[in-house]
């Protein structure tokens, strides 16, 4: 699986109509929510958002994808056809359409979302799908900076820190660094949460 390091924005004029292609990213279905409510905030006067994404969930890889009121199948499927080529997780395209008056038909339609995707895309930049987990440890204080160390070196962020006796810190890890992280430090009580 892959996802994007890197977004894009493009834009095509097709027989007067308007297309702008997003790349975009998002773990949960509320943060692709909130952004595609800020590409349709930003063109308050396109006719259409069509888009498509897939997340990573408990139950699997999830894909979704919405036409917007054009003929089924031709604005957001296209999009889901090209989010399953590249194997991208984690994220999706969106697709505004400012209307210019001139019926592309079903086809048309297919090429115009499809293309626009594709082009957004292009100029995106992918690489593999990494997992990662959240854990909770409680280390010395004067551990702090062997421990900050190690977790970055492991591409791992903190994501909270909260010092009491002892530093709790709270980190997102690369699921396969966590056998690495145990090993390296087998004295510390390591949780999920």
């Amino acid at each position: 699986m892959n996802c994007f390091k890197s977004i894009s924005t493009q834009e095509q004029t097709i027989q007067k109509s308007r297309f702008i292609g997003y790349t975009f990213t998002g773990e949960t279905k509320q943060d692709i929510l909130r952004t595609l409510q800020s590409i349709a905030k930003e063109h308050p006067h396109g006719s259409h958002l069509a888009f498509a994404y897939q997340l990573k969930t408990d139950h699997g890889f999830e894909p979704y994808y919405s036409d917007a009121g054009e003929p089924s199948g031709t604005a957001g499927k296209p999009l889901l056809q090209l989010i399953d080529a590249h194997q991208i997780v984690g994220g999706g395209i969106g697709v505004i359409r400012y209307y210019g008056g001139i019926n592309l038909g079903t086809g048309g339609l297919t090429r115009a979302y499809g293309g626009t995707g594709k082009l957004a895309l292009a100029h995106s930049v992918i690489e593999p799908y990494v997992e990662y987990i959240n854990l909770k440890l409680t280390i010395n204080y004067n551990e702090l900076d062997n421990y900050t160390h190690v977790i970055h070196s492991m591409n791992g962020s903190i994501l909270d820190k909260v010092f009491n006796e002892k530093v709790s810190l709270s980190i997102r890890l690369p699921e396969g660094e966590f056998g690495k992280l145990k090993a390296r430090f087998p004295m510390v009580d390591i949780n999920h949460f």
